[in-house]
């Protein structure tokens, strides 16, 4: 099935057809690292002495059945969730789950998180729901975070709903203000926790565009996704996760083309199955 498939990897294929630079090259220097980290919840052990890395630049798809483990790993990133053992680096520092809020803030602000909800504030304006990290966190003058706000709703399309509230807005309006929202506090790297499972299916491409737009611009992002297109077409690296460990990981054109594992073609043959019946 696979060695059927025509895949090409989309930094080089879109730069060809629509004039869309390069991405910058991937760097040496390591932004994200776990070493043998484990968690449980309860008696099901959900990560299984993972050792995962991640370089500047770097767009990694986390892929897998529900409940392999992909989004716990991701919200260990961030702390929060607290892994059981193991160690996790964001750009060289230690990650010490058990800090304070207060004192994990600085390593935190470092990692901009996209929810698979959006996680608005509902009382707040578009605009302000931007800036208000920015202010408190970051301690910007209001005008400087503003400027910054309106530039990054214009990235993502939407600065003619700066004014807006939430409630006003679709599924993909609403998450496409939360990637402006994790872009405003100028992050090493980017975590997309299924950015797009919450919404229609008609609103799912306005959001992978913008995705792609940043891919293509060179920034560090981690994606648990069930989109296989957007895995195998813009990701650098693709890793397949099952039953709480890394299986699989690679090139996407080779893991889709011609998986080592039988757990990685399994979960492909079904997942491509699906989208080629839809």
């Amino acid at each position: 099935m696979h060695d059927n498939i025509n895949i090409q990897h989309a930094a080089a294929s879109n730069s060809a057809s629509s004039g869309i630079p390069p991405s910058p090259p991937i760097s040496d220097e390591i932004i994200i690292q776990t070493k043998k980290l484990n968690k449980s919840f309860g008696d099901k052990q959900v990560l299984k002495d993972i050792d995962f890395e991640v370089r500047k630049g770097e767009v990694v798809a986390l892929i897998g059945p529900s409940g392999s483990g992909k989004s716990t790993l991701i919200r260990c990133l961030n702390a929060l969730e607290k892994a059981d053992s193991g160690d996790i680096y964001i750009h060289g520092q230690k990650l010490n789950p058990h800090l304070s809020v207060k004192q994990l803030s600085p390593i935190r602000r470092e990692l901009g998180m996209v929810f698979q909800h959006f996680n608005l504030f509902p009382h707040m304006t578009v605009l302000q729901n931007v800036i208000a990290a920015p202010l408190l966190v970051r301690k910007m003058s209001r005008d400087e975070a503003i400027a910054l706000g309106e530039s990054l709703l214009a990235k993502v399309g939407l600065l003619d709903k700066r004014d807006t509230y939430p409630s006003r807005l679709s599924g993909g309006q609403k998450q496409r203000v939360a990637i402006a929202r994790a872009l405003a506090m100028q992050p090493q790297a980017l975590l997309f926790d299924e950015p797009t499972s919450a919404l229609d299916p008609e609103l799912v491409g306005e959001v992978l565009r913008v995705m792609k737009d940043l891919a293509y611009e060179g920034r560090t992002m981690i994606v648990v996704t069930h989109e296989m297109f957007f895995a195998r077409d813009v990701s650098d690296r693709v890793v397949f996760m099952d039953s709480g460990s890394i299986i699989e990981q690679g090139d996407p054109e080779e893991l889709f083309r011609a998986p080592k594992q039988k757990r990685t073609q399994a979960f492909l043959e079904r997942m491509l199955a699906h989208l080629t019946l839809a």
